[in-house]
């Protein structure tokens, strides 16, 4: 009884390790510090397989040597305690084999000869139902080989192990996505800049400081500016009066530059917003209203003719097209503008500046 207990103290304290580790690498190298206390073994290691052709992707031994250079060069493909568990998906060691011969003429016992060892246990790592690979156990031959109550015990390490590494696959994987779509916001022209609805910034891209000279202080509050007005009112609005897509004309005298600032609520259920800047310029370049790019050629025409002050049944015989056509165009110019109806189309259009040209 009190020896149970202590293996599953160390269990435990195998389990708490994994699972406080945070990377893959983090995670094997948790697992090399304390599995030894758990199933005592003269090596012990962790593969990451292919299962094509065997070949190892990565591995982590607690030690090395010529003799593991000979398993990888004869030993894995000649390995039948390897081949039991990939077979039967569960731990063997090489004394439960078909046979003693079997074992005793493979190229991964002469590997392990080596070395002195001769007794081999191994476990299948899978991950969400994929084989990942194994980890292995070996001891030397004057030792009895893996007893029963251990090979069911490598079982309880491969799932822990599993458990763990899924994790921290995970949230590589994230980190990975967050990374790639941070670069690609960089890369943008247009300033971007993510607020939790108090005005908080959570994320901007590299645009909104270098061309906007957005700052943020230590807790990452807007610090004063054009920039930062026209976001903390757009929150305002979206946390008093529910609103959930404004657009607004910013003019920073300071950098001489003006925008249409376009704040969306994410969604009802998160305290997040994102904020889009369209810059333009007075004269010719300020020909084109930045609004335009989130039309379609279509919508574009309508709301053109809505500049020019014509009605829906005007607007209809001018593009050829049904009064309930240009009712639901109408529509989808309003939800992706952010207005409510033609008279804040038209003062949208006419504050830019300009509705005598479409791109």
């Amino acid at each position: 009884m009190a020896t149970r207990s202590i293996v599953d103290m160390r269990y435990r304290k195998y389990s708490n390790a994994l699972h406080s580790a945070v990377t893959t690498n983090d995670v094997i190298n948790a697992y090399l510090k304390t599995v030894d206390e758990v199933i005592p073994a003269a090596a012990h290691g962790v593969y990451e397989l292919d299962m094509t052709s065997l070949s190892v992707i990565r591995s982590r031994c607690n030690s090395r040597g010529d003799w593991l250079d000979r398993y990888e060069e004869y030993g894995r493909q000649d390995d039948p305690v390897l081949q039991f568990v990939l077979k039967k998906g569960h731990a063997v060691d090489s004394s439960r084999l078909l046979s003693e011969e079997q074992w005793e003429s493979s190229g991964a016992r002469k590997a392990l000869s080596f070395r002195g060892l001769a007794h081999s246990l191994e476990a299948p790592v899978v991950i969400s139902g994929v084989f990942f690979g194994t980890i292995n156990f070996a001891r030397h031959s004057e030792l009895p080989p893996f007893s029963i109550a251990e090979l069911h015990t490598a079982n309880l390490l491969s799932e822990q192990l599993a458990i763990a590494l899924e994790r921290a696959l995970h949230h590589e994987t994230t980190g990975r996505r967050v990374s790639t779509l941070e670069r690609t916001l960089d890369r943008l022209g247009q300033a971007v800049i993510v607020t939790n609805l108090g005005g908080q910034v959570l994320y901007q891209n590299s645009t909104a400081r270098r061309d906007w000279g957005v700052e943020v202080d230590i807790e990452g509050s807007l610090l004063p500016g054009a920039a930062a007005d026209a976001i903390l009112s757009a929150m305002s609005e979206f946390r008093m009066l529910g609103k959930r897509v404004l657009i607004r004309n910013m003019e920073d005298e300071k950098l001489h530059r003006r925008a249409v600032v376009k704040s969306y609520r994410l969604s009802d259920g998160e305290d997040t917003a994102v904020s889009l800047f369209f810059p333009y310029a007075d004269g010719p370049a300020a020909r084109q209203l930045p609004i335009w790019n989130l039309l379609t050629r279509r919508e574009q025409e309508i709301a053109q003719l809505v500049s020019e002050g014509l009605t829906t049944k005007q607007i209809s015989a001018r593009a050829f097209i049904s009064e309930n056509t240009t009712k639901q165009h109408l529509k989808r110019i309003f939800i992706k503008t952010g207005v409510c109806s033609r008279a804040e189309l038209i003062q949208l259009i006419w504050t830019c500046g300009q509705a005598d040209r479409i791109g």
